[in-house]
Parts: C-alpha cells; sequence; structure tokens
C-alpha cells in the first residue's frame, strides 16, 4: 500500500441517495454488508436520476462524537450515489447530504482489501475524524494493484 497523496480540497454540497446501516466495523467485515449494499446500488443506479453518470460510488462512515471508537461500537454507513437536489428517492433508499467546506482528501493506491494500512496511517497521523466519505469511482476494479480510492473528512485545521 502507498498513500501517494494527502491534500486540502474544497467540496461542494452533494446530495446522496443510497442505503443506510447502523453496525460496527467487526459486523460490516463479518457479513460483507457493505459489499453486498454496494452491488445492490450499482444494479440500481438507473432509478437514481442522473447519478448514472456520477463520478462513482460513495461510502460514508459517521462515528459517534460522544464515544471513542473501536471496531466493536456499531456506527451509521451511507453507501449511496451522487444524485440532483430534489430528485426521488426510490423505495428502500434514503437520502443523506454532505454539507459543502474543506476536507482533507488521502489517496488509498493499492487493492481494497488493504485499505486498513490507510486508516492505520489516517489515525496515527491525522487523528479522529467525525467522518470518513470513501468514493469508489469503479467498484469492478478495487482489487487490482492500480485501483484508487480517495478519503475525505473535514478538515479541522
Amino acid at each position: 500500500m502507498r498513500t501517494y497523496s494527502v491534500e486540502r480540497v474544497e467540496m461542494p454540497a452533494i446530495r446522496l441517495i443510497g442505503f443506510e446501516l447502523h453496525e460496527s466495523l467487526n459486523q460490516v467485515l463479518e457479513t460483507k454488508i457493505v459489499v453486498k449494499l454496494r452491488e445492490e446500488l450499482a444494479a440500481r443506479i438507473r432509478d437514481i436520476e442522473g447519478a448514472a453518470d456520477a463520478a462513482g460510488i460513495y461510502l460514508v462512515q459517521a462515528y459517534s462524537e460522544n464515544e471513542q471508537w473501536t471496531p466493536d461500537k456499531p456506527y451509521r454507513h451511507v453507501i449511496g450515489a451522487a444524485a440532483a437536489e430534489g430528485e426521488a428517492i426510490p423505495a428502500g433508499m434514503v437520502a443523506y447530504a454532505l454539507p459543502a467546506g474543506r476536507y482533507v482528501k488521502v489517496t488509498h493506491e493499492g487493492p481494497e482489501s488493504r485499505i486498513g494500512e490507510t486508516y492505520d496511517y489516517i489515525n496515527r497521523e491525522l487523528g479522529h475524524r467525525p467522518v470518513d466519505i470513501e468514493v469508489w469511482p469503479d467498484i469492478r476494479a478495487l482489487e487490482r494493484e492500480e485501483s484508487r480510492i480517495d478519503i475525505y473528512f473535514p478538515d479541522r485545521g
């Protein structure tokens, strides 16, 4: 794994439509529920007006601000695609608003199965965050060596 860039970027507000769950990291890894939901989202992407032309699928991981995070504590996951404001929400899906603002962007390069190494780097060098946002440009390529996953979180500095 190589983390080949850390930069600060301005992001516009983004409205996501997709699936939501509250599970611990250990449960997510054991059941592969996020993998299943992103595949279901990809299969239903045409149900979300304008999302088929978007830059990828997002994973939002929102942590409790009142508790210390551990891999056993449930937190909110949203697997979604960018959609225009006002678009209808398909059955079984939710909308989630990513606020505009300044974010730190860390790019994971390599197979998704090694993304934990990038999160270890983020935790060690950049500290606790209220939310992580992963952007998967092509879910069919996530296990390739040349795969890149951008990870964003609010810039505290």
